[in-house]
């Protein structure tokens, strides 16, 4: 059988907000990490900038990569939907275009999708100094919002002793999924603009049977941006993404079955 004709394995998507060259180096790291396995790369450019870092790549990732074009910017959400909704790959990805990769990842992940129960896997995450970044946490109330903005207190849940710990839900930096489960949950709410959007995803999965799963033995890198409360326009996008999420069937369906 013809590579052209070996049935694609991984759909990974990345979306670029302007984010240039840093792209490379998530795009490489999987290709590398994929390297014997059929696989597609889709490169969202979501605002136009210049696309003359791309020439850098290896020849054998810029075959697998497929561009997207937004004429107008759109939601995270929908343009993920865009990229992996529907695809005939057995397992599908998000990630974040400034994450990193420093450990072979994928093989486990496949290992662990291949418990129908689970619906949604990440790795845990650091950041540069090496501490836990809250990629896998517990669902917030607006009390549990408001304690935490007094009392500094966290949302993370680790336990180290759990392999594969049960979360509420997944942080957006990386996430991954069997294609059809993704497609069977729906994907993501396009109408979540930014921020909660990856909380909405998680708790539908959960609502629908599939355990949210996050890979305490695995490991990925990201320094997280925290501009929710720096820029006016991320606090009201925040808001407004809080305030649809606690009105939605899945989040009353989790308050009543947290974990």
């Amino acid at each position: 059988m013809s590579e052209t004709q070996t049935p694609v394995r991984w759909r990974l998507s990345v979306i670029s907000h302007g984010h240039g060259a840093a792209v490379n180096r998530v795009l490489c790291a999987a290709h590398q990490q994929l390297a014997d396995c059929a696989h597609e790369l889709v490169l969202t450019i979501n605002i136009p900038e210049p696309l003359d870092h791309l020439d850098a790549l290896p020849a054998s990732l810029r075959a697998r990569l497929q561009i997207i074009h937004n004429r107008a910017a759109r939601g995270f959400g929908a343009n993920h939907n865009a990229a992996l909704l529907g695809s005939s790959a057995t397992f599908v990805a998000l990630l974040d275009p400034d994450l990193g990769l420093p450990v072979p990842i994928f093989a486990a992940l496949e290992r662990a999708l291949a418990n129908p129960a689970t619906g949604l896997i990440a790795p845990l995450a650091y950041d540069s100094r090496g501490r836990l970044e809250d990629n896998g946490r517990r669902l917030a109330t607006p009390w549990d919002i408001a304690r935490r903005r007094i009392q500094r207190g966290s949302h993370q849940c680790v336990e180290p002793t759990q392999p594969l710990q049960a979360v509420e839900w997944l942080a957006g930096l990386f996430m991954a999924a069997r294609a059809q489960t993704f497609t069977r949950i729906g994907g993501f709410d396009p109408r979540f603009w930014m921020y909660c959007e990856d909380v909405d995803l998680c708790l539908r999965a959960r609502q629908q049977g599939f355990d949210v799963i996050r890979a305490n033995h695995l490991k990925i890198n990201h320094d997280a941006r925290r501009n929710t409360f720096r820029r006016p326009g991320h606090l009201r996008w925040h808001l407004q993404s809080l305030w649809r999420l606690w009105h939605t069937p899945a989040y009353a369906w989790a308050r009543k079955h947290r974990l």
